[in-house]
């Protein structure tokens, strides 16, 4: 079924969404302009422009992909966009590189930024960045890394960049996970006045390691022979302990974490199946009905309108940590039924009859996964949708 739960990361949506480390991470002190990719300037309409966000350039001439959820029907939408299905992981904007293609037939691209200042020599550094392989990649990559220096670099051609990238030290991971987002991080210690930052890969085709990516259920675009990865939140900032340089995502994250990509119900299965196919996701102590899933409410809204005859009933769902949280928090008691109930509002907003939907919360007790990280419990935040007879 093509709604396919997604997400979030570093490892998740391990979004993940970014981390506990504001005490030590707050954004006054991140040195990259614009690491979110949120200023934009001028109407994003193709691939290809990640100059139009404030701040950023490609090093070589093949320019890196800027995607943008306030871009409608389009290769650079977001969460659906020609490479697949990604929701951001800060705001609403995040690029796209290629780290490798199928004996280098498409150029690698890579993204440039001038810091807000120059490093200073001695200090150590916190460089950091997600990323999330697309749905359509057929190979996952190692050699994520960070090549900083003190110099611009504009290159004519589509060579790909041969530097000795500087972070992580050790760039042996494969990052495979096409429905969360990952974080790449590592200390650097600077040599003194480096004022560029570029992310990709530079290693040679020979030197990178990949594995083999799945198409995704209900994807049934063709898989292209490369290795292509979004990419959001970039950091670099000063530290002065190596702990404080992170890639996990904790606290607030959880909150923000939410399992399902934004996508559209299957409209071509029969009407019944494609009823049956639908599960709305939630973010963590919230009933709110996400913007990752209001094509997917507006897809069920459709089909219910076209067939009268179908009746549905509405199932909450919470996860664990939710559950064990209504000690101290009794608001959360009726969570399970609040998320049936504001998805069943906001299915007769859109023109269901009320008197063809029931609403039940059943809390935490028949998780959709058994598992206690975080996606796991992040497909427990839900409501499912079942035809009534």
């Amino acid at each position: 079924m093509i709604v396919r739960p997604f997400i979030l990361s570093a490892s998740l949506l391990t979004i993940t969404a970014i981390s506990a480390q504001e005490s030590t991470n707050p954004d006054s002190l991140n040195l990259v302009p614009n690491g979110s990719f949120e200023e934009v300037d001028g109407k994003l309409k193709r691939l290809g422009s990640i100059e139009m966000a404030k701040g950023w350039k490609s090093p070589t001439a093949t320019n890196a992909d800027l995607f943008s959820e306030t871009v409608a029907n389009s290769p650079i939408s977001a969460p659906r966009s020609q490479f697949g299905d990604q929701s951001a992981l800060k705001g609403t904007n995040y690029a796209g590189l290629r780290w490798w293609s199928y004996q280098n037939k498409q150029p690698r691209t890579y993204l440039q930024a001038k810091l807000k200042k120059q490093l200073k020599k001695g200090q150590k550094y916190c460089v950091r960045y997600y990323v999330s392989l697309s749905d359509l990649s057929k190979y996952s990559s190692n050699e994520l890394g960070v090549f900083v220096s003190k110099m611009l670099v504009k290159k004519d051609d589509n060579m790909s960049l041969t530097y000795n990238a500087q972070i992580p030290t050790l760039r042996t991971e494969i990052y495979g996970d096409q429905f969360s987002w990952k974080g790449v991080c590592g200390v650097y210690e600077a040599q003194g006045e480096e004022q560029y930052i570029i992310l990709g890969n530079f290693a040679s085709n020979e030197k990178t390691t990949t594995g083999k990516a799945k198409r995704p259920k209900g994807e049934s675009r063709q898989q292209t022979l490369d290795a292509y990865y979004f990419i959001d939140d970039v950091n670099v900032f000063p530290i002065k302990l190596m702990s404080e340089c992170s890639c996990t995502q904790l606290d607030k994250a959880e909150s923000e974490f939410i399992y399902s990509k934004k996508v559209a119900l299957p409209l071509n299965l029969k009407p019944e199946l494609a009823v049956d196919a639908a599960t709305v996701y939630f973010k963590r102590f919230t009933s709110n009905i996400d913007g990752s899933m209001e094509q997917l409410v507006s897809d069920l809204a459709k089909v219910l309108k076209d067939n009268p005859t179908l009746n549905i009933k509405l199932t909450g769902h919470t996860d664990a940590l939710e559950h064990d949280r209504i000690r101290m928090r009794p608001d959360l008691t009726e969570l399970a039924k609040e998320r049936a109930d504001a998805l069943m509002a906001a299915l007769v907003e859109a023109g269901v009859e009320a008197t063809r939907i029931t609403t039940v919360g059943v809390g935490h007790e028949t998780p959709a996964d058994a598992g206690d990280d975080d996606v796991a419990l992040s497909k427990n935040r839900r409501v499912e949708v079942d035809l009534v007879q």
